[in-house]
């Protein structure tokens, strides 16, 4: 029996952001070890490789050493940062194509819940702004309430996981998301809201086809 949970992607999805580089980038990009991340993640071999990792051991290793520089900040720190990246970043990102199908599945008193790979901060700071209580995402680690660089937990491509350890067991009445790594949500969805951007159109066509359930695709004009 399918139960009333709607799953909501935060990156890409309900924001045109990558936040977790987006937030490193709002606050530290004077800094000189952001302009190598910067040059790295714009270098086409390096990029290759970080996939290639990513594929195989679930591990992006440029957001693995990104991190290590939030190493030191408090939790009240990090939640303020978050919260002024928010209002001054993220409130001008917003997709409006995503908000209006996620106030049309609330006014049908589905269960909404936020479940993203961003720093918790991160999508505390949403769930927070948009009044989506619910909210799972990659935790960083603290020891004695300071930053360890480092997360405890990482949602990347465990979304699933994560939900049923929690006891919100599929299969869910839908998702909305951008990336191909909530495949395994996708499929335990009933229905499913998939974000294309207009520079990406064919980006999910293979697939839409191939899915034995019902899909919408929703395009974002850049």
């Amino acid at each position: 029996m399918t139960n009333n949970v709607f799953i909501i992607d935060i990156c890409g999805t309900i924001f045109n952001s990558n936040t977790t580089f987006d937030f490193l980038k709002y606050f530290f990009s004077e800094k000189p070890w952001y302009k190598v991340l910067t040059i790295i993640r714009k270098t086409k071999f390096l990029i290759i490789v970080n996939a290639i990792v990513m594929r195989l051991s679930k591990i992006d290793l440029l957001r693995y050493w990104a991190l290590t520089h939030l190493k030191g900040y408090s939790k009240e720190q990090l939640n303020k940062m978050a919260e002024e990246f928010y209002n001054n970043y993220l409130i001008n990102c917003i997709n409006d194509e995503t908000i209006e199908i996620i106030n049309r599945v609330k006014e049908e008193n589905k269960e909404l819940i936020l479940v993203s790979a961003t720093l918790d901060c991160i999508a505390f700071a949403v769930s927070k702004n948009m009044n989506i209580p619910c909210v799972f995402s990659s935790k960083l680690a603290f020891k004695n309430n300071k930053c360890l660089g480092r997360l405890q937990q990482d949602l990347l491509a465990n979304k699933l996981s994560t939900l049923v350890d929690n006891k919100i067991n599929p299969p869910y009445w839908g998702i909305i998301t951008d990336n191909y790594s909530d495949m395994a949500l996708i499929k335990n969805s009933q229905h499913v809201f998939l974000i294309q951007y207009s520079n990406k159109k064919n980006y999910w066509n293979h697939l839409s086809d191939k899915l034995n359930i019902e899909t919408k695709l929703i395009t974002i004009y850049e």
